[in-house]
């Protein structure tokens, strides 16, 4: 790579809920650079700048630097998005408060469901229609934007969404109100569907835009707040490439005006940066990634190769984001999920958490809930004078302490049978996960390799392949890392999206392929935009197709050239169709539609490889010794301890094992063999 080896670092950090993570590579040289700090809530700022100084990294050597947070999922989860007001058509004032005849629990009679991110009295009507094929029926009511306009400035609104019924199909009527309230409402965030999601299902395209709108002026704020930090703080000022729920990363504009783009984002690039990069230099196309951090657990599929994508998913209950997404599963089991027994005495694990602060009771800052962290050290599995490689210290008396009284009191248990139960209460919560990422998709485990990443991911691994029947376990050098390093693995990523609402007998193939050369011209120019040189970019090209009669569509792959039949095209939709329900219906029953025409464009960046393992000495040299472990159906055993760093390519050893290093810990029970490849992963085999 041509490049000075000065200015040739590319920096990836991450902020969890419980630490904030940053790993420096160095394209020319390989050189890594580690820092993992505690994260700094609300701003997050100085986590990142504490990690950037632990990593010893300055700004001025760095070419890029990728940035994944949780800030835009966490408005939403916890409600702290700004004042947001939704304008749309006379009529359907109430299709956000409607929503799906959806329920949290099929038997609380007295269940309320919780509020809308909107409140109803913020939902304001205007006058105006345009039909599902783009004709105007009823011209825009200029004078109703403006009565909305006057509204929406008295009652203190900070952003707005604007939603016309299918004005997917001609959005002039939607441009023109957000002409009328940028000149109206100078400084207030607009967002109006068509540009975040033009295509029907009126719910679901109303609530993508809404959350877009609810958070939009606040990840503007922390961008920008992030951007003056690293300039005033680190003498950095190039670009800031923020990672996204596709898979990638996007420029900070684009960020900040499509932030429902980034929900969820950390964990995804962790997936599809890291354990997909990780299995396939292992030799395995198909993975499980499996991630444990320190408040959830997500689990997504990597398929041949690629990830599974979806495209429409529920951040909260009720509440959907068709927003391309890698498909992932999230649970409340990370290392600060809370165990707790509620009214009926049942144990239950998470989904609170104690998150950074204050933490685990083992922290010792003032938690005094029982947590898996405290249940992983209580059961010998965690070396609470090893925490963070000894750079943070814990108490391993305050774990008994919180485990005997708030879950062993309620039941007669010591801290050991707590911390047991609590174990197997939380496994079966993520088994259950990821059987419901795999086998309810259908998707068969015994096809894939588990990927753990994320602090914790590797102390269930082993137990969870045998639970579903994966053969094999993977766990990356730097786990506890992933997110952050999938930041710098993944490229500039983009889709983009036409609606074409047509049957066979109504397309003219013509303008079809027009539509489709107009969105690819439209990709490209957007890559050019960011900075990436034509040969640097990708274009990959599908169709969303369904039945006429459907409501929901299947997104395939478009052919090669240009379209002039749907053949090619209704069979594999006949195909996804038929894996997804079981069945197809009768030749000629019902005609295809193609929805929507969909772009994905991916502009490749300069990425490290995994240098290969330097460590040299032999399997003795890493044995640390010897401690009681707990593993279900062995209770408390000998076991060897392993430092990963010390451990040699080639080597080889069976469980019971743990294998100890800063950022994870790996637990391997009876009946599993491990080997250390040559670019230091652990390959550990389970007996099924």
């Amino acid at each position: 790579m041509d490049m000075d080896a000065r200015k040739a670092w590319v920096v990836g950090t991450d902020i969890g809920g419980t630490f904030t993570d940053v790993i420096c590579v160095n394209l020319v040289t390989g050189e890594q650079r580690l820092g993992k700090v505690p994260s700094t809530p609300p701003t997050y700022f100085d986590g990142v700048i504490n990690g950037l100084a632990r990593a010893g990294i300055r700004g001025e050597e760095v070419l890029s630097f990728r940035h994944g947070a949780t800030v835009s999922t966490n408005a939403i989860l916890e409600r702290k998005g700004v004042k947001t007001a939704l304008v749309t058509t006379a009529g359907f004032r109430d299709v956000l408060g409607g929503g799906r005849a959806e329920r949290i629990s099929a038997f609380e009679l007295d269940w309320d469901p919780p509020e809308l991110i909107v409140p109803r009295r913020n939902v304001l009507e205007v006058r105006e229609r345009v039909s599902p094929y783009g004709e105007v029926l009823v011209e825009l009511d200029e004078d109703d934007v403006r009565r909305a306009a006057r509204i929406i400035k008295k009652r203190g609104i900070e952003s707005v969404a604007v939603v016309y019924m299918d004005s997917f199909m001609n959005p002039a009527h939607e441009s023109r109100t957000r002409a009328i309230l940028k000149k109206a409402l100078p400084g207030i965030d607009i967002t109006v569907s068509h540009e975040v999601l033009p295509q029907m299902l009126e719910f679901e395209r109303t609530c993508t835009t809404v959350l877009n709108a609810y958070i939009s002026p606040i990840l503007k704020n922390y961008l920008a707040g992030l951007a003056r930090r690293l300039k005033k703080d680190w003498g950095y000022s190039g670009p800031i490439l923020v990672t996204t729920s596709g898979g990638g990363v996007i420029g900070m504009d684009e960020a900040v005006k499509f932030p429902a783009k980034t929900f969820h984002s950390s964990p995804v690039s962790g997936a599809v940066g890291l354990a997909g990069y990780i299995g396939s230099l292992a030799g395995f196309e198909n993975v499980i990634a499996f991630e444990t951090g320190g408040t959830t657990n997500n689990v997504s599929i990597i398929y041949k190769g690629k990830p599974a994508i979806t495209h429409e998913w529920k951040i909260l209950w009720n509440v959907p984001c068709c927003l391309p997404s890698v498909d992932t599963v999230y649970i409340g089991a990370g290392g600060g999920s809370i165990g707790w027994v509620d009214k009926g005495g049942i144990l239950n694990v998470g989904p609170q958490s104690m998150g950074a602060v204050p933490g685990p009771a083992c922290y010792g800052a003032g938690g005094e809930e029982a947590t898996n962290t405290d249940t992983q050290i209580v059961l010998g599995r965690i070396d609470p004078d090893y925490y963070l490689g000894g750079e943070m210290r814990v108490d391993g008396a305050l774990s008994r302490k919180a485990l005997a009284e708030r879950i062993g009191s309620s039941y007669g248990w010591d801290a050991e049978t707590a911390a047991a139960n609590m174990y197997m209460v939380a496994m079966t919560n993520l088994m259950m996960a990821m059987r419901l990422q795999t086998v309810a998709r259908g998707w068969d485990p015994r096809d894939f390799a588990i990927v753990p990443y994320g602090g914790g991911g590797a102390m269930y691994a082993c137990d969870l392949a045998r639970e579903v029947g994966s053969g094999t376990v993977i766990v990356p050098p730097l786990p506890g890392y992933a997110s952050a390093f999938g930041a710098i693995r993944v490229d500039v990523k983009h889709e983009f999206t036409t609606p074409i609402h047509r049957i066979e007998s109504e397309l003219d193939f013509r303008w079809l392929n027009r539509r489709f050369d107009a969105l690819v011209d439209k990709a490209q120019k957007t890559l050019l935009k960011e900075g990436l040189r034509q040969s640097e970019i990708r274009i990959e090209r599908y169709v969303d197709i369904k039945y006429f009669s459907q409501s929901r569509f299947f997104t395939v792959d478009a052919p090669a050239g240009p379209i002039e039949d749907l053949a090619a095209l209704t069979e594999a939709f006949m195909k996804a169709m038929k894996t997804a329900y079981g069945y197809n219906l009768p030749p000629g029953y019902a005609p295809v539609e193609i929805e929507n025409l969909r772009v994905v464009a991916m502009g490749e960046l300069p990425k490290p490889s995994l240098p290969q393992h330097a460590a040299a000495g032999s399997l003795d040299a890493a044995r640390k010794g010897v401690r009681k472990v707990w593993f279900r159906d062995a209770g408390f055993i000998d076991t060897a301890i392993y430092e990963r760093g010390k451990l040699p390519a080639g080597a080889a050893f069976d469980g019971p094992a743990v294998v100890e290093q800063p950022d994870t810990t790996t637990v391997m029970p009876p009946g599993t063999r491990c080997t250390v490849d040559k670019w230091g992963n652990l390959v550990i085999k389970v007996d099924r």
